[in-house]
């Protein structure tokens, strides 16, 4: 069977899994870890939800194909907000044409004080005194303590409809911050920059193993793929903070320091020399010491992009 993660083939090992389920379950939690989440799955080129039944009973030795697409939790607040919107709109509808029942307002309260929640935490997660937040706050707590009996009373019902309308003003304000962030730092929300990342911790994992396994070809093809990922990752950031006009980067362009990168060509060619010389152990050395380093303070840089870009964005 053939797995594919963003239409790349990944080289996953199976080991006690018996169906997609399990596999599923297995992927679901390293995309996880790196901030993400699966958003499709097609096995065959039939397409299934994550939480369908039917996954469980099929076998992995009747699929040729396993296909997932994720998403960064960042895309799927922003989705999910801009799906309340649309909501909002509908609800607001019935309720002024007295149209609304009891289990529509029920799921209705739900489904707003969900999206509410952590939507709007992970999108302000580097915020959490705006104001945003608290009018957020203040909203959750009318329509959590607010009954279907309490449309009976007009006073209240208007009370209902006026909060409502506070809440289609939060949400307009917060799709123009994310409009904002699509317009000035876009590039750093982009969910291709941690599925690289992601990649790059794979390969430091599968390259000792391959080369345990006798398949040192193999291995140098995933040491020049992680060199140029990386490579190509660090110019990318380079280009953009130094040519960028947002004050996001053009006010603490000195705090974005690339320095402590620049040692990653001559990490690789001993790697390499070290592979010619079937010393797998400084191999696995250098991968555990050197590079996973980089890669984790790499996270680490782009979260604080991803921080600062966020809260300027928010407070103005």
């Amino acid at each position: 069977m053939d797995i594919y993660i963003m239409g790349n083939k990944v080289d996953y090992k199976i080991e006690n899994e018996k169906t997609i389920k399990d596999i599923i379950d297995s992927i679901f939690e390293i995309v996880n870890n790196y901030g993400h989440s699966i958003t499709e799955i097609k096995v065959d080129g039939k397409v299934f939800s994550i939480d369908d039944p039917t996954l469980q009973e099929i076998v992995i030795d009747d699929v040729d194909n396993l296909e997932i697409e994720t998403a960064s939790y960042f895309e799927i607040s922003s989705a999910l907000i801009y799906s309340l919107q649309l909501y909002i709109k509908s609800l607001k509808n019935v309720i002024e044409k007295n149209n609304l029942d009891f289990a529509t307002f029920d799921q209705a309260k739900s489904w707003i004080s969900d999206v509410l929640t952590t939507p709007i935490n992970t999108l302000f997660i580097f915020s959490p005194k705006s104001e945003y937040i608290t009018k957020r706050d203040e909203i959750v707590r009318f329509i959590s303590s607010f009954t279907y009996n309490d449309f009976s009373n007009p006073a209240r019902k208007q009370e209902f409809q006026n909060k409502i309308n506070e809440l289609e003003i939060l949400l307009k304000d917060i799709m123009g911050v994310l409009e904002k962030i699509s317009e000035e730092g876009n590039v750093f929300f982009d969910t291709s920059i941690d599925n690289d990342l992601s990649n790059m911790l794979r390969l430091l994992d599968d390259i000792p193993l391959k080369l345990q396994l006798g398949k040192e070809v193999e291995a140098l093809q995933d040491i020049d793929e992680f060199s140029e990922t990386f490579l190509e990752l660090i110019e990318f950031l380079r280009y953009i903070i130094s040519n960028s006009n947002s004050r996001i980067f053009s006010q603490n362009k000195e705090t974005f320091n690339f320095s402590r990168f620049e040692n990653i060509t001559s990490i690789i060619e001993e790697i390499i020399n070290s592979i010619q010389n079937k010393d797998y152990v400084s191999v696995s050395d250098l991968m555990s010491y050197e590079l996973k380093p980089l890669v984790e303070e790499l996270q680490k840089f782009i979260k604080d992009i991803r921080e600062r870009a966020l809260k300027q964005i928010s407070e103005n």
